[in-house]
């Protein structure tokens, strides 16, 4: 700044001010101008440092400010989802609670039914031992059959249920050798089902079986064949030959994993001269390839190459597997773990195995001898069945 407005803005103010200048030299009122510019630029850092913090004091508040909104947001917010539970919690109480008085009445209905069913149970056996006709004693015993175990008897199309099979009371025990007394037994049951119900399907249950003449399992075969029930085969323990065929031409048949399935070629005894036994031979073949031929076609195979197979597997021919391998050969169609009888409420006893004497010898002495005496065959049959534990004797 030029010294002499400095001098004349001196002399301004202390005219002002009333007060007579002193004196000062130019340099001497340049020094205190300047020192005042030096303290103004201070004050003014000065000011702008402490609007500088007085920005950030501001900012700190702000975000504190913001914190505590967001904290009083989730603390509300848990409020809510504290009370979601709270009412998810009673809601589940009173679930547990209606479930409860539910299960009461339940409990309580099927003791009211048990006592029905078991009044009804004993009158209908009194009624079955008054009737005579074959049409109302068939009637009465489905309902009968319904009232077992205290429970109706369901009869779905599929008995496989959460892997489970579940054999009804239209059941048909089939166990032993093959012949005419168990094919006119399984025939005449299969009819008397059809009779009740065309629908529901029939059961026969094996628990072993080696086979046994050709001509009494093909009766059976066509009875399976001509039912218009459908007749599912459940095999328990060992089914080979011809039971093994009634198994694998089932349109279903149930086994566990470790049941035994054998199949072999028939067998047959001859006698006559050459010719005779020539013209005996080729009648077997095709008496018993009509057989085998479907059963053959069941795995995809010609009878040939099923036979190749069968000698391929084993050097005698009798190819015996468990379940789980009878099913991947197509023998078999379902394999199981649990079997369920639904229909057993009772324990029979035990019937005992009919007299059978050859030449003097009895069960015991056949038992011992480890021999079974086959009864005579019909004109044109053979026999299909294998059990190496055994001696058949043919009469």
């Amino acid at each position: 700044m030029p010294r002499l407005v400095l001098v004349f803005l001196f002399f301004a103010v202390a005219a002002q001010a009333g007060v007579e200048p002193v004196q000062k030299s130019p340099e001497t009122y340049q020094a205190e101008v300047e020192a005042e510019v030096i303290r103004a630029r201070l004050d003014l850092e000065s000011a702008q440092r402490r609007q500088a913090q007085l920005d950030k004091i501001l900012e700190m508040q702000s975000l504190t400010v913001q914190g505590n909104l967001r904290k009083a947001k989730a603390e509300a917010a848990g409020a809510v989802e504290e009370a979601e539970r709270a009412k998810l919690i009673l809601e589940e109480a009173l679930s547990k609670a209606k479930a409860s008085v539910a299960a009461a009445e339940k409990t309580r209905q099927q003791a009211d039914f048990e006592a029905e069913t078991k009044l009804a149970l004993a009158t209908q056996s009194v009624e079955l031992a008054k009737i005579s006709s074959v049409t109302e004693i068939a009637q009465l015993q489905k309902k009968v059959g319904d009232l077992a175990l205290n429970q109706k008897i369901g009869y779905p199309r599929d008995p496989m249920v959460d892997g489970v099979l579940h054999i009804s009371d239209r059941r048909i025990a089939f166990n032993g050798v093959v012949d005419d007394n168990l094919a006119t037994y399984v025939c005449e049951r299969i009819a008397f089902y059809n009779a009740l119900d065309s629908q529901a399907p029939i059961f026969i249950v094996i628990d072993r079986s080696p086979g046994g003449s050709v001509m009494s399992g093909y009766q059976i075969l066509q009875a399976m064949e001509s039912s218009k029930a459908p007749v599912y085969v459940v095999v328990k323990g060992y089914a080979a030959s011809m039971a093994a065929i009634i198994t694998t031409m089932a349109e279903r048949s149930f086994v566990y994993p470790q049941t035994i399935v054998l199949h072999h070629q028939a067998s047959t005894s001859l006698q006559g001269n050459a010719t005779e036994l020539a013209e005996q031979l080729k009648w077997t073949k095709v008496w018993c390839e009509r057989i085998f031929v479907k059963v053959a076609k069941k795995m995809d195979l010609t009878v040939d190459e099923f036979v190749k197979r069968m000698y391929g597997a084993v050097s005698t021919g009798d190819w015996k597997v468990l379940g789980t391998e009878a099913q991947r050969l197509k023998w078999v169609t379902d394999v199981t773990e649990r079997m369920s009888e639904d229909s057993v409420n009772a324990i029979v006893a035990t019937p005992e195995p009919a007299e059978l004497k050859r030449e003097g010898l009895t069960n015991r002495d056949l038992a011992t001898n480890r021999q079974t005496i086959l009864p005579t065959l019909q004109p044109f049959d053979v026999w299909w069945v294998y059990d190496p534990s055994t001696e058949f004797v043919l009469p």
